[in-house]
């Protein structure tokens, strides 16, 4: 803000230079604290760049083998790496004084001095303004006493030609007169209107320059002569933060410096020397033995043996320690174990539990493996959300720290997608081999019975095909490779697309009088347990009729068997449930005495004590030929 320069007096010119001046160090005061306040944020910047990298190395280090840290290089290294974080620390504690202290007094101290500018500025515009109106008034009552001046001038010579005229009256020369002498009169006053203001604006005007302006002018010193000590303040300051910053670093520098001169090769050497000798073993002297005379050849013939000599057996043949591993191990050198991967065939391909029960398997792998694949997507999520915000504020972390988890979590979540699909095609394959022996064994096996391979009537039990098919399909999976994946696909597509009879055991012999689909089905809801199959069969035994004309006949009576006692193997593990049921292991001979009726149950009789019980049909093989059931 300046003055406005008047034509009456030149003192503003002089002023606006002072002002400008003082401005000038004003904005040249504030030049200083914004220099403070991008210095802090460099130190602020280093300090976080120079931790990232004493933490990110002394991770490093923290993986190394246990005896390797042992050395001195290693355990200097480890401090120095400490004493660099205390420098950052430092550089930190510097940044945030700088920030506080300095950068905040600059910003108050700048308004205030422009604060102090601006009034000082508003009183000197007040006394320029009182004394430029004398001046005004000055001029005007100088003009005034001018013009009033020449009219009496004009009336006395008016008056003086008037007199030296003979020729008018005395009545004119009388006006004439006394027009001179208001005019005379009139002029007087102004002129003493105008001394009087000339008076007042000299007076005005000598305590302007005299009182006023020296007032104003010592004011805008103080604010000039404030803002150059402020400046001074806070390069000292400055200054002061800088040597508190070096006597810390100075002081971690002497530490490090000791810690350096800690270092002793000779001695980690001979440390790492004394220790694999140690590990090394002495081998036991070579033996001389004489073989004997060459020219006894012949009474020595027999002892060759495979027509190589005695001789070639004698090479020593050293056995020792594996001495390149345990020297990898003591210098931290671990070498990676190969990841043990489990194949589907190892894990949900046991031919000992029911298909059903690998399929619960298989569905519940699957459910864990896509709930820790959205796991993992959400953490790479995260991730990406979490280098966004540190690529936008670097003050907040190091961007390229991200990288590495991103890394991992892409590599996991390609890994899990690459399982996922693999259960999904080995899920369709049992599946698969599950429904093709779904009808036979509906036909035969009630609702209870589990979704196994049953036996059939007039057939052995799909087992066989049903392995012989997952064998197929898992020995391509392991030799595949690359092409493992095209190759599950094509028998996964051959299963669906192949029938069902060729995929089941087979049919029931033509010679069979009762076929599979002839056999009634016993509803859940009916009988579902041995329990109430053996209360009922006596009673059903007893009511007349044929199977046509009472259901329950077909279904409840016991079905007659070609042979007197049919020989079958158990395939899976039952425990005993009630007191009408038995148990049985893996590989266990029974007797059949009673075949099922629609059920799922078959009474039987093992074979090595003679216990008789029921047992679930679809946990028992039958013989192929032997199995040739007959309706009542």
């Amino acid at each position: 803000m300046m003055l406005p320069v008047s034509k009456f007096f030149t003192v503003q010119e002089p002023s606006n230079a002072l002002l400008s001046y003082i401005q000038k160090g004003i904005d040249f005061f504030e030049r200083i604290g914004q220099f403070s306040k991008e210095k802090a944020a460099i130190e602020e910047e280093y300090s976080t760049k120079l931790k990232n990298l004493a933490k990110k190395y002394a991770k490093k280090t923290e993986e190394e083998d246990e005896v390797l840290k042992s050395v001195s290089y290693i355990s200097a290294f480890n401090s120095f790496l400490y004493q660099l974080d205390q420098i950052a620390g430092k550089h930190h504690a510097a940044a945030e004084s700088t920030r506080e202290d300095i950068v905040a007094y600059v910003s108050s101290k700048a308004c205030q001095l422009r604060s102090s500018r601006k009034n000082a500025i508003s009183d000197l515009k007040t006394i320029n303004d009182i004394l430029e109106d004398h001046i005004n008034d000055m001029w005007k009552s100088g003009k005034i006493y001018s013009r009033a001046y020449k009219d009496a001038e004009s009336a006395y010579q008016k008056f003086y030609k008037a007199d030296k005229n003979l020729e008018i009256s005395r009545l004119e020369l009388e006006k004439t007169r006394s027009h001179a002498m208001t005019r005379n009169e009139i002029c007087e006053k102004a002129k003493s209107d105008y001394s009087k203001s000339v008076s007042t604006t000299n007076s005005e005007q000598k305590k302007y320059h005299d009182e006023l302006l020296p007032v104003i002018f010592s004011r805008l010193k103080a604010v000039d002569k404030e803002c150059i000590g402020d400046m001074s303040h806070v390069l000292q300051k400055l200054i002061t933060v800088d040597e508190c910053l070096s006597e810390g670093i100075g002081c971690c520098r002497q530490k490090t410096q000791k810690i350096v001169n800690n270092i002793e090769a000779e001695s980690d050497s001979q440390l790492v020397l004394d220790s694999v000798e140690a590990m090394m073993e002495k081998p036991t002297p070579f033996d001389f033995e004489d073989l004997g005379d060459p020219k006894d050849c012949d009474s020595r013939a027999g002892d060759s043996i495979d027509g190589k000599h005695k001789s070639e057996a004698l090479m020593p043949i050293l056995k020792s320690p594996n001495k390149k591993n345990l020297l990898g191990n003591f210098l931290g050198i671990k070498q990676k174990e190969p990841e043990k991967l489990e194949s589907p065939r190892e894990v949900y391909a046991d031919k000992n539990k029911p298909a059903h029960v690998r399929l619960s398997c298989l569905r519940s792998k699957i459910k864990s493996m896509e709930k820790e694949l959205e796991q993992a997507t959400q953490g790479r999520e995260g991730i990406t959300r979490l280098q966004k915000a540190y690529y936008a504020n670097p003050q907040h972390g190091n961007p390229d720290a991200c990288t590495a988890p991103l890394i991992s979590y892409a590599k996991k979540i390609e890994a899990l997608n690459a399982n996922i699909q693999d259960l999904k095609e080995l899920y369709i394959l049992l599946e698969a081999s599950a429904e093709s022996s779904t009808p036979t064994e509906r036909s035969f096996g009630g609702r209870d019975t589990p979704d196994t391979t049953r036996s059939m009537s007039g057939c052995s039990t799909n087992v066989s095909s049903t392995k012989t098919l997952e064998d197929g399909v898992f020995q391509i999976r392991e030799r595949g490779g690359s092409s493992g994946d095209d190759s599950s696909k094509n028998i996964i597509r051959q299963i669906l697309t192949t029938p069902k009879r060729i995929i089941s055991s087979p049919r029931t012999p033509k010679s069979a009088p009762f076929s599979a689909t002839n056999t009634p089905v016993r509803r859940k809801k009916d009988i579902s347990s041995p329990v109430l199959r053996s209360s009922f069969s006596g009673a059903i035994r007893k009511m007349p009729g044929s199977a046509t004309s009472s259901p329950h006949r077909s279904i409840s009576s016991p079905m007659k068997i070609d042979k007197s006692e049919i020989l079958v193997t158990v395939l899976f593990e039952f425990e005993q449930s009630s007191a009408e049921t038995m148990s049985i292991i893996p590989g266990e001979e029974l007797f059949v005495q009673e075949t099922d009726n629609g059920d799922g149950w078959t009474r039987a009789r093992k074979k090595r004590n003679q216990e008789v019980g029921f047992v679930p049909t679809s946990y028992l093989q039958f013989p192929v030929a032997s199995i040739c059931i007959t309706p009542p």
